[in-house]
């Protein structure tokens, strides 16, 4: 898990210029990330990368945003949940299922990495 400086709207930002635009977190509410679209097997989509950002002093402003991706039909979305007490119960059931692939060598938003 990466701990940045920027916003999440920064990194959002840097990651749908990656290709990541799915809203993952409709998976919490109907296992799909297309309204309405076909189930999605939780055992398909795999964490690219993590970034967990603090918001000073108030911990209800503390969230995670997770970089996701369907190996099956190469799908690459979001998730964001919010971190510690005051994360959502259903979303960490979700969290919990997917497997994390996360390469701690290819960070994304290291010092002097372009869009970062």
């Amino acid at each position: 898990m990466i701990a940045t400086e920027k916003t999440l709207v920064e990194v959002l930002a840097v990651l749908r210029e990656r290709g990541y635009t799915k809203d993952f977190n409709l998976l919490e509410e109907n296992l799909s990330y297309t309204a309405g679209g076909p189930p999605v097997d939780l055992a398909d989509i795999v964490i690219d990368k993590s970034y967990r950002f603090a918001a000073g002093n108030d911990p209800e402003d503390e969230a995670i945003l997770y970089a996701m991706r369907n190996v099956k039909d190469g799908a690459k979305g979001v998730f964001v949940n919010a971190y510690g007490v005051y994360s959502d119960s259903g979303a960490d059931r979700v969290i919990a299922r997917i497997s994390v692939q996360e390469d701690d060598n290819d960070d994304w938003c290291s010092p002097g990495k372009p869009n970062c």
